[in-house]
């Protein structure tokens, strides 16, 4: 039979609340009530109340012997050796950790949450890994071999002054987690804990109202009904651990930039625009920021000049699992010593082909190209051929597509392509379907195809489109196909990101063609279009007698070092939960900047677009207009503090929970200095000019 220990942490102090626990209800203490529901857990074999060995913590140990519950005095600072030296003595084969300022948590989710972990045999198990539940019903279950091997190695303050953060570093990777709790979106942004005089006497109301024994989901309805779901919203969820982590965390100061300065002295005669993409281009940073990298790691790369940054771009989106990610550079490896571009195909295209097809069911064919372009503009001529039309419809408040004409001739930078060519194009508002109906009454018969990103980490139309864009999708494909026209879904930017492969998989929809890039091989130039059979086959060779169409045609596309990559990044894609971790590191940074941007009371001018699969920041002035200049001082703000930033947060799987806090402690540093240029003037803190668009018509 498996031994589990239940232990509840409580103490007397507390700085927002002091004496929260033995704070009354109906004459009652809070701590009580919580003894009482823990209680009533039918898999914990024993409950302890561990307390503090002040003197004032008698009080803790009469209302848990009132209620037959044990008790250990140990260290105020030391959590973890607290909680360690209450359990030890028991020697039991699993712990339940839960916390006695959360008076209505429920039993019913603690045995579920050891159900989950004993059945799937796990050392470590969260009911809130991603949050889903009110804030007060968090329950941790872990072996006390986890727990002991934290009492042993911790070294950190922070480790030790929380019982868990050691354990869920070791033991929670993103193949582990299980993601069992299915709750809706709705209750996770309630709070049932008290740390504030606010969260008291929500509870007070709760339990008078309802008394002190029903599941949380009446509670949290009861909150939801009644409107009273804002009355403590305010406060941050787990804020003391927050600011303990923050606290520790340290920072690097970079100000050295010689060899970055040297290098930018001489690459803009070398190569126009000094960079072989605009958006990596010295336009595009502020004056103090590395002008090239010699190498990454990981999350982490480096400069010229030595300095080290936290990555957040990640290679403009496109290294899904990390920099030099050591299982993709072996499959290259392997695949180098082979050689890797021959007279005929590679026997990896079949495999290649076979793989990536398996993960689009609607789709029968592939075809390979080595940028995003070429993929887009394939999928637009085929559109052309299979309709005999000649206009492309895509979104104008979408950012980028293709570097040909088609997409180019309606840019600002439309210099260099015919205006007869732009007007082969045309576009309507993103997410709005009236705006795409217009245009197809527009232009009758004429539109051969609709292109569109599935969804995006932001929207200058004031929505967010990472709520619901599933409606807009299936009513796009529906009226496109009533005119006679295809829908192609650009998956360049969401795939491997919102969904498995992306979103058109993740909300169910059967595009005609869908084109794939960026993430799919973790930065090795690899893209792919993929298709239904009648429109792919206009492309191939085998229907004799018909006319030819000289679809994608590319020396290096069947590369076989790029193909390994794209296998194993599939792999590693399909063996561990890496996209559980990438919305678990999108969802952290999301919190801590929240938090961050509240504590400096700069929600109308810092902007965080919740998407978690690539949280996004828009800098805006005084007056609410998003503006360059702050936008620019705010990534060399945070450039300085060894974090390469250029507006977005792009996921990996080798981003870590640290790399987030170390991202959060350099935002809010660098909110100080912004706070202080929005009443002074950007030009006062900026070295040198901001960054421009990369799409203007001017120079």
């Amino acid at each position: 039979m498996v031994k589990i220990v239940g232990i509840t942490q409580a103490r007397v102090g507390s700085s927002r609340l002091p004496n929260k626990v033995l704070l009354e209800i109906a004459g009652k203490p809070l701590l009580a009530y919580h003894l009482e529901r823990v209680s009533q857990s039918k898999l914990v074999n024993k409950w302890i109340v561990a307390t503090t060995n002040e003197p004032d913590s008698d009080k803790i140990c009469s209302i848990a012997q009132a209620n037959n519950i044990a008790y250990y005095k140990g260290s105020l600072t030391n959590l973890l050796d607290r909680f360690y030296q209450a359990a030890k003595d028991e020697q039991p084969d699993y712990v339940v950790r839960v916390t006695s300022d959360c008076p209505l948590v429920d039993p019913s989710l603690v045995d579920e949450t050891i159900t989950v972990c004993l059945e799937n045999n796990l050392p470590y198990y969260y009911n809130q890994l991603n949050p889903a539940f009110p804030d007060g019903l968090d329950v941790e279950v872990f072996s006390f071999k986890a727990l002991e091997e934290a009492w042993n190695k911790a070294e950190t303050n922070f480790d030790k002054e929380h019982v868990t953060p050691f354990i869920r570093r070791k033991y929670v990777v993103a193949d582990e987690i299980i993601n069992h709790f299915k709750v809706p979106a709705q209750y996770a942004p309630l709070r049932v804990t008290v740390d504030e005089v606010h969260d008291f006497q929500l509870i007070k109301n709760l339990i008078e109202t309802l008394g002190s024994n029903e599941g949380w989901i009446v509670y949290a309805n009861y909150l939801i009904n009644n409107k009273l779901d804002k009355f403590n919203k305010h406060i941050q969820r787990n804020e003391g651990m927050i600011t303990s982590k923050l606290n520790e965390t340290k920072l690097r100061h970079i100000t050295l930039f010689d060899a970055s300065d040297a290098h930018r002295k001489v690459i803009h005669d070398l190569i126009p625009g000094g960079a072989h993409t605009y958006s990596k281009g010295d336009d595009q940073f502020p004056q103090l920021a590395p002008a090239a990298i010699s190498h990454g790691k990981g999350s982490h790369v480096w400069d010229l000049d030595g300095n080290e940054y936290l990555d957040c771009s990640m290679g403009l989106t496109s290294v899904s699992l990390g920099h030099a990610y050591e299982p993709v550079v072996q499959k290259v490896k392997a695949e180098l010593d082979k050689g890797v571009n021959f007279q005929r195909p590679s026997y990896l295209e079949k495999e290649m082909a076979e793989k990536f097809l398996s993960l689009v069911p609607t789709h029968d064919m592939i075809k390979f190209a080595k940028n995003g372009s070429t993929a887009t503009t394939a999928a637009v001529k085929l559109a052309r051929a299979k309709t005999n039309r000649k206009i492309v419809a895509f979104p104008f408040d979408h950012p980028f597509y293709s570097i040909d004409d088609w997409f180019i001739g309606k840019s600002a930078c439309n210099r260099g392509v015919p205006e007869e060519i732009a007007e082969l194009s045309v576009t309507f508002k993103s997410c709005d379907i009236n705006s795409l109906k217009a245009l197809f009454k527009q232009y009758p018969n004429q539109i051969a195809c609709v292109i569109t990103e599935p969804e995006k980490s932001t929207c200058i139309n004031g929505c967010n489109c990472s709520k619901s864009p599933e409606e807009f999708l299936k009513q796009a494909i529906e009226l496109t196909h009533q005119n006679g026209a295809l829908f192609i879904v650009d998956e360049m930017v969401t795939g491997f990101k919102t969904g498995f492969p992306g979103s058109m998989t993740k909300y169910g929809i059967d595009p005609d063609m869908a084109t794939w890039g960026k993430g799919i091989a973790n930065g090795f130039s690899f893209c792919a279009l993929t298709g239904k059979k009648e429109v792919m086959e206009l492309g191939g060779i085998r229907n004799i007698g018909e006319e030819k169409i000289f679809l994608v045609s590319t020396t290096h596309g069947g590369e076989t070092h790029a193909m390994a990559a794209a296998i194993a990044t599939i792999d590693e894609f399909q063996q561990k939960n890496v996209l559980s971790h990438l919305h678990t590191i999108g969802r952290k940074i999301v919190e801590l900047c929240q938090y961050m941007v509240a504590k400096y009371e700069l929600t109308n001018e810092v902007v965080i677009v919740p998407t978690i699969w690539m949280p996004t920041f828009i800098f805006k002035d005084l007056n609410g207009v998003p503006c360059s200049g702050l936008r620019t001082l705010f990534m060399q703000e945070m450039i300085k503090k060894g974090v390469l930033f250029q507006g977005i947060f792009d996921p990996c799987y080798s981003h870590t929970e640290d790399d987030a806090y170390y991202f959060a402690k350099a935002f809010g540093e660098s909110l100080e200095v912004y706070k202080r240029a929005l009443n002074e003037g950007y030009e006062k803190y900026l070295v040198g000019e901001p960054a421009k668009p990369v799409f203007r018509k001017f120079l």
